[in-house]
């Protein structure tokens, strides 16, 4: 007679089956309503098995790093991976030949399959040991709960030309196609308009992800709209699970932890129910998502890094090099998460030493992994003639607290109570810290002082992995205070504390739990947290829905091919049908001018907001060079009068009475000028400098002259 399935094995299999058709569902509304390209999907998901997953578990198993849970092998497979095809990338763009970006990815994919099939049982595919039925339900509610976030802010929205009559779009994202579209052709990205200076970003995500842009003809909109919600989501979930798998003394809790973070909608600052964490974590409008999983990861892969050295295993050099790397693509997705990284591993290091737990060793390879860092944030960050949006100084105390809805009614009411300013202040950053950390608040404050203590008093292990995090968590919570980035990067700094505060939490539940013998205090405190989490997750989770709930709304408006909403927020059938024919009839390298000011009407715009004046989007899907830096983008909010004479001089361009624009375009080597009737009053541009090419009812299209 056979053994029967115990009860929760089975409940966790249906959920694993309800997971799996919830997300096909999603799937085929994506495809069907929203109009996503199910032969680009099927190829960039081969792309990312073929050349980044299985690459990078090839690399995690010759390294034995493949012997714990399964989603740690998978997640660090997938930024091993993720850093081999950048090597790739640079190697090919060196050398000029495309031929390695093509083959290298299946010579490591041919090379894991080999040691999976004929090497024996023991190195047989990872999957082979991966069991369905042990993973917790929790899980899949978190994945699905990740997926639906991700894709009602991006496929959900996002419409194809050919099903509605305009196409939302989001600046951020045609920002990030345009780097893609750019990248997929060559590196480093040069402005047009400014000889010698490089447009440089964090563009490790966006330089993976016009690898199939290059080789097989993908669109850069199909990568960021269609395939991006998959994509965060499974390596996100996946790394944020295994992030707590790995650290956590009950890692069957796995699940329910990362259910409870998104349940919690942390960071909850700018709008009521809006979770800004989450809007940058988890959309793609900044790709940060990807920098959070990757920061997750090198924390755990130095865990296992420092395990080696100290027991002084063979391997520890090429064990080294994968950490280096690690912190590498960090800092190359999203750099403030690499700084912060960084500076968290020297402090850990230092105080470390201090309180003789740590060997001295420690300092030469810790100086191998910062030269990593540093040759990444000078090189790619912050090369010769690059320039950021920043103000006059790095430094501003406190600014990050303007995204606050609260702010402004709750200074009116201390005003109000005359309370003082030097009051004020901390009251403020209280407040801010209670909306930061939502639920975790009470536990995560309580945990954060007592491990201080007794780690610093030598009552507790100092285990390197989880002083980072701490040490992490502060210096990322520090710095998003007190630096003033270019456009949202401080905001990335406390990205890096908001998704780490939860595993600060979740040890001190665990260590009263653990605690013996129990004092009345420590019980009193667990229930104090445990109370506390309960009653802030029912608000929280309540805000969460009615957040999903306006993002549906908005999302079954958009799927109306008649909706229609502010011209500066979308494109029209007949744009895109210009944007098709450039695409088709230009030269891939075909430099674009166009006079589309994205995303604001010309009556609020300034000159001083480098955000009101981003022209891009006709280069963008039309799949040409970015032209970006025509408004002064990447410029600091102190250059606006550079700014200023960029644009009128690219209005210049479009001055019928301007006899030498022609000559003037072929200074600027612009090849065609874009009209945009629909935004400007027509005028015919026609001259022996401009012939005109292309012309419907919004769109006229000029070929400059050679």
């Amino acid at each position: 007679m056979k053994k029967k399935l115990p009860r929760n094995l089975s409940i966790n299999n249906v959920f694993a089956g309800l997971a799996c058709i919830a997300a096909l569902i999603m799937l085929f509304i994506g495809v069907t309503v929203y109009g996503a390209p199910i032969g680009s999907l099927v190829i960039l998901a081969i792309f990312f098995v073929v050349y980044v997953q299985i690459p990078g578990l090839l690399i995690v198993r010759r390294m034995g790093l493949d012997k714990g849970h399964i989603s740690t092998a998978l997640a660090l497979g997938i930024f091993a991976g993720w850093a081999y095809e950048l090597a790739v990338y640079f190697l090919a763009d060196f050398l000029r030949m495309d031929v390695i970006l093509i083959i290298m990815g299946p010579i490591a994919t041919a090379t894991y399959l080999y040691y999976s099939f004929f090497r024996g049982e023991k190195d047989r595919l990872l999957c082979k040991r991966f069991k369905l039925s042990k993973v917790s339900p929790a899980f899949w509610i978190f994945i699905i709960l990740t997926l639906f976030y991700c894709i009602v802010n991006t496929q959900y929205i996002y419409m194809a030309p050919e099903i509605s009559d305009f196409t939302y779009m989001n600046p951020d994202k045609a920002y990030h196609m345009g780097l893609i579209n750019s990248l997929s052709h060559d590196y480093p990205l040069m402005s047009p308009w400014i000889s010698g200076v490089e447009i440089n970003y964090h563009v490790f995500s966006e330089m993976l992800l016009s690898i199939p842009v290059k080789l097989f003809g993908v669109e850069a909109d199909d990568v960021t709209m269609s395939f991006g919600p998959f994509l965060t989501t499974y390596t996100f979930g996946l790394s944020y699970y295994s992030f707590f798998k790995e650290m956590s003394s009950k890692p069957k809790r796995a699940g329910i932890y990362s259910l409870l973070v998104i349940l919690a909608n942390i960071y909850i600052t700018k709008y009521p129910n809006t979770s800004v964490a989450f809007k940058f974590i988890l959309i793609n409008d900044n790709s940060s998502g990807y920098g959070m999983a990757a920061c997750l990861m090198t924390i755990v892969l130095i865990g296992k890094w420092y395990g080696a050295f100290i027991e002084k295993k063979p391997g520890n050099i090429p064990l080294l090099i994968l950490v280096t790397a690690f912190v590498m693509l960090t800092t190359g997705i999203k750099g403030p998460m690499g700084a912060v990284t960084i500076a968290a591993l020297w402090g850990t290091a230092v105080l470390g030493i201090i309180l003789r737990k740590i060997s001295p060793k420690v300092l030469l390879p810790m100086m191998v992994i910062t030269a990593g860092f540093i040759l990444i944030y000078m090189v790619v960050l912050g090369s010769k003639g690059q320039s950021n949006g920043s103000g006059n100084s790095i430094i501003d105390f406190a600014n990050i607290t303007n995204i606050a809805y609260w702010k402004k009614p709750l200074i009116a009411l201390l005003k109000s109570l005359g309370i003082p300013t030097i009051i004020r202040l901390p009251i403020i950053l209280g407040v801010f810290m209670l909306f930061f950390l939502s639920i975790f608040f009470l536990p995560f404050c309580i945990g954060y002082i007592r491990e201080l203590i007794l780690v610093l008093t030598g009552r507790k292990e100092y285990r390197i992995e989880k002083v980072l995090v701490y040490a992490e968590f502060a210096v990322g919570f520090i710095l998003m205070f007190l630096l003033n980035y270019s456009g949202h990067s401080q905001i990335y700094f406390g990205l890096t504390s908001a998704f780490l505060a939860p595993m600060i939490a979740f040890w001190f539940m665990e260590d009263m739990e653990d605690l013996e013998p129990k004092s009345q205090a420590a019980e009193y405190a667990l229930m104090a947290c445990l109370s506390v989490m309960c009653v802030s997750l029912a608000l929280t989770t309540c805000s969460l829905l009615e957040y999903f709930d306006t993002r549906i709304d908005k999302a079954v408006e958009s799927s109306n091919p008649k909706a229609t909403s502010d011209k500066y927020l979308n494109i029209s059938k007949a744009e895109y049908e210009a944007m098709e024919w450039l695409e088709a009839n230009t030269e891939e390298d075909a430099l674009v001018a166009i006079d589309r000011y994205y995303s604001v009407d010309p009556k609020k715009y300034s000159y001083q907001n480098r955000w009101d004046n981003r022209f891009f989007l006709y280069p963008v899907y039309s799949n040409r060079f970015n032209y970006i830096a025509g408004s002064g983008y990447n410029m600091k909010a102190a250059e606006w009068p550079k700014r200023k004479e960029m644009i009128e001089t690219n209005e210049k361009l479009y001055d019928a009475d301007n006899a030498e624009r022609g000559e003037l375009a072929r200074e600027l080597d612009i090849d065609y000028v874009v009209v945009s009737k629909r935004f400007t009053k027509p005028v015919d541009l026609s001259s022996d400098d401009y012939e005109l090419c292309f012309s419907n009812e919004e769109v006229d299209i000029y070929k400059v002259a050679s």
